[in-house]
């Protein structure tokens, strides 16, 4: 510390001063500001004594007021010296010492609230984080609790002393202790109070739900809302890197805080702070590619889950200024699949640029063709204007800049390998040759003889200096990455590699290799598989979908029903290859016409169950299912007599495709995985869902619910209890599967009345027509076992059903014709087969011969 400044705080005023400071328990903005220097209030005391005397003697002078002071006998101060006291009227006599205290803003506007000077006071004032001794406190008083000033008082203090347990008693207090307290949403008050509340949400995501229902009761309530809701908390959480915490509240804030789709951008700052610093890719150019950054996967998320946005020259501009060339281009192929393409030619011209500068063929290509459809006029004249120029490149070079040199990679491999070459010695012949680029066989002999990740950085960046491109191959691009992310196993074990790097390119290739490495467990091949499969695919779904196939084809379902969750979750589609691959590897083959074969290891059951689950999460996404898999799926389920499974399938399908109005005991039949707003944005058309409908539950298909419900043994026991359903009670069992159609028809589903008729009428048969043997085992068991009476089953059928009857009297007409229909000559011949076996054939051998 300086001497002077030492000497002035050993002074007995500035001690006083520092001794109430210690002493005090509340901030510094409310210390009490009675304690004054001496010598300085003893200068201003004689310096307003000599301006009066001035006054006095020259009543009459002209002179300006600058000569009054320049009369006082007085000597001026050498420094500037400030008066520490609250607003107070000019015109009062300074010499009242009791009116040089500091008054908050609070006491100004009602003296009755002067109470900061007192900590006690205020403390107890502020304890307000619970609901004892209401009526105790100045909050609890109506004439009081509105006023906005007392609270922001009691909260900053809070906050102060208390932290975030503070901050909390406060909301407690305006949420629970108080009523009718509505927090301003405009101006610095207003962000105060919001800023608070919502930085302990974050930290306390209860809490942020109780602010996020006040604040969306106080918009229903007087259409007024805090603006920056929805940037303070999903910016918030992608700053601090909890991607799915901002996608789950974009979702809960969209409405009504995110009133135009385009206000995404203001968490696109946010999400650009989540960027690794070491994905860098060291290039010595202003703009640096580097890996796509985590926050723009997570900006992509909130992208999709947001319809309209038009924000590609706003957020490639931004991108591309701050040298995030990865990031840009990524995020350019996201933004046009998604339509959202550039307004003018301006806007994507400095993207198009930047792929020439760094010499990214392929991605260049693609981005001229791009340009040549949206923009055909711009570009076309800027080919004229460009003409001159290219006629001069092809005369001296031979070929436009995009066809580089051509150059042996043989040769150049034979060159890094040669011992007696120094690579600045081999650089420099190279482009004393004028070489434009070297291949992959090249560039991994130079990168085998490097020294390490730095060497090999620093080489490339001496061949980028020199001028000799190593191209955009995958190759290319994972040398160039794991180096500089210092990543030296995944480097030599892709240098050491026996693939080619062409290979690297076929994605499929790549992806069996990875299934194969992870059945075998040899994980050092599986990472340098995956990190290709990362630099083949900018898209992070296509990796889900890619290690859900993993998980199937390895017979790991847990794993893969994980990996389905997380996509669901992170608002990502299942593509349709996966669930093709699902299909195959989860579901054993059947013949037509024949159930499923129980497997050993697994039953079909726990098959169908698992698929269904599956595709119970992905279809609200948007994924498609063919109708034949449904068909199957129900086919397997009743084949095996898995009742429940199969109800619980049948139900959720017709609410998920029908686009009719549920009954008010809808929800009670199953439990939809999705919300009725997602399924109208991301899920089928109501068109669609229809022919979905249509398709499943044909006419066959109903027909077979029927007869799968007739596949129950009935209990030997008079005194079981019956089957109820639909309000009825004592039902023959046998009825389950008219009680299900009557469900499926109350969701939206057309009954074919005809083929359900005939159903019954077939089943009735079996059960109660003429003695004839059946092929079937479980029809002549169910035959044997029945214990009731063909006029007691069609009273449930009838009861069931309901009006009109669905055999109109005809069983009081003529039973035994209803029970006994004509059967057909195929028919007859199949009995008079199963009675021969029979007669001839014993045990195993006639079973068989089914």
């Amino acid at each position: 510390m300086r001497p002077a400044l030492l000497r002035l705080l050993k002074r007995p005023s500035a001690v006083s001063v520092l001794d109430s400071l210690i002493l005090k328990s509340i901030g510094i903005e409310q210390l009490e500001s009675k304690y004054k220097c001496l010598r300085c209030s003893s200068r201003k005391a004689h310096q307003k004594a000599g301006v009066r005397r001035c006054e006095v003697e020259q009543p009459s002078s002209n002179e300006p007021p600058t000569c009054l002071d320049q009369s006082s006998t007085s000597r001026p101060f050498s420094f500037r010296v400030y008066d520490i006291q609250s607003p107070q009227n000019t015109s009062e006599d300074c010499t009242i010492s009791q009116d040089n205290a500091l008054r908050s803003s609070v006491a100004e506007r009602d003296p009755s609230l002067r109470f900061d000077l007192q900590p006690d006071k205020l403390d107890f004032e502020s304890d307000i984080g619970h609901t004892q001794g209401i009526g105790t406190r100045l909050v609890d008083d109506p004439a009081h609790r509105q006023k906005l000033e007392l609270w922001e008082q009691l909260l900053r203090y809070r906050q102060r002393h208390y932290g975030d347990r503070g901050t909390l008693d406060i909301w407690v207090a305006l949420t629970d202790r108080v009523e009718g307290v509505d927090l301003p949403v405009v101006g610095e008050q207003a962000d105060f109070f919001w800023h608070s509340f919502v930085d302990l949400g974050l930290k306390r995501e209860a809490i942020l739900g109780e602010v996020l229902a006040y604040a969306l009761e106080l918009w229903k309530r007087t259409g007024r809302r805090w603006d920056k809701l929805y940037e303070v908390v999903v910016g918030g959480y992608l700053e601090r890197g909890m991607t799915q915490h901002a996608i789950r509240w974009h979702k809960k804030l969209q409405h009504p805080h995110l009133p135009c789709p385009n206000d995404i951008m203001r968490v696109f700052e946010p999400a650009l702070t989540m960027s690794n610093e070491s994905t860098k890719i060291v290039l010595p150019t202003t703009a640096t590619r580097r890996s796509v950054s985590p926050g723009i996967g997570a900006f992509k998320n909130i992208c999709r889950l947001t319809d309209g946005h038009q924000i590609y020259g706003c957020a490639i501009s931004q991108l591309l200024q701050l040298g995030r060339v990865e990031d840009a281009f990524s995020l350019h192929s996201f933004l046009v699949e998604r339509h959202d393409h550039p307004q003018t030619y301006e806007e994507f011209q400095p993207l198009l640029q930047c792929a020439k500068e760094l010499n990214l063929r392929k991605f260049y290509e693609k981005l001229e063709a791009y340009s040549k459809n949206r923009f055909p006029d711009r570009v076309a004249s800027a080919d004229e204007s460009g003409a001159a120029e290219e006629d001069d490149t092809r005369e001296s070079s031979g070929k436009v800049w995009l066809q580089e040199k051509p150059f042996k990679d043989e040769l150049g491999a034979r060159l890094f390998a040669t011992k007696a070459l120094a690579f600045e010695t081999t650089v420099a012949g190279l482009k004393m040759f004028g070489v434009q680029a070297i291949g992959p066989q090249s560039l991994r002999e130079m990168a085998v003889r490097a020294q390490g990740s730095q060497d090999l950085v620093a080489r490339l960046r001496e061949l980028h200096k020199a001028g000799i491109s190593i191209g955009d191959s995958v190759f290319a691009r994972l040398i160039r990455k794991l180096a500089s992310e210092n990543r030296d196993i995944l480097l030599s074990d892709l240098l050491h590699s026996d693939q080619h790097p062409d290979v690297l390119e076929d994605a499929a290739m790549q992806e069996s290799l990875l299934i194969s490495y992870y059945i075998a467990r040899d994980w050092r091949p599986y990472n340098m598989t995956l990190a290709i499969l990362g630099e083949i695919f900018d898209d992070t779904s296509k990796l889900w979908d890619i290690h859900f196939r993993k998980f199937i084809a390895s017979g790991e379902w847990a794993s893969a029903s994980n990996v389905v969750d997380e996509m669901t979750l992170s608002g990502r589609k299942l593509a349709q290859e996966s669930v093709d691959f699902m299909v195959k590897h989860a579901l054993t083959p059947r013949r037509p016409g024949v159930g499923p074969v129980q497997g050993i290891d697994l039953s079909s059951s726990k098959e169908v169950s698992f698929v269904f689950r599956v595709l119970q999460r992905v279809v609200p996404m948007g994924t498609s299912v063919s109708p034949d898999l449904w068909i199957e799926m129900l086919k397997r389920l009743g084949m095996t007599n898995h009742w429940d499974e199969l109800r619980r399938c049948c139900l959720w399908l017709a609410r998920q495709y029908s686009a009719a109005p549920k009954p008010s005991d809808a929800a009670s039949l199953i439990i939809s995985s999705t919300d009725l707003s997602r399924r109208e944005t991301d899920g089928v058309a109501r068109d669609d869902g229809d022919r979905m409908l249509q398709a499943v539950f044909s006419k066959n298909m109903q027909a077979a619910i029927v007869a799968w419900g007739f596949k129950m043994r009935v209990s030997p026991n008079p005194d079981h209890e019956g089957y109820s359903a639909l309000g009825h009670e004592n039902l023959v069992p046998w009825v389950r599967g008219l009680v299900l159609l009557r469900e499926l028809e109350h969701n939206g589903i057309h009954l074919w009345r005809s083929w359900i008729r005939r159903a019954c009428r077939h089943r009735l048969a079996v059960l109660f027509g003429h003695s004839r043997q059946s092929s079937r085992h479980i029809n002549r068991m169910l035959r044997r076992e029945c214990r009731w009476s063909p006029e007691r089953v069609l009273t449930d059928i009838n009861r069931v059903w309901g009006d009109p009857p669905l055999f109109n009297d005809q069983q009081d007409n003529d039973l035994s014709q209803l029970v006994n229909p004509p059967s057909s000559n195929m028919s007859q011949r199949r009995t008079g087969r199963t009675l021969w076996r029979e007669a001839h054939l014993k045990g195993a051998a006639f079973i068989k011969t089914k």
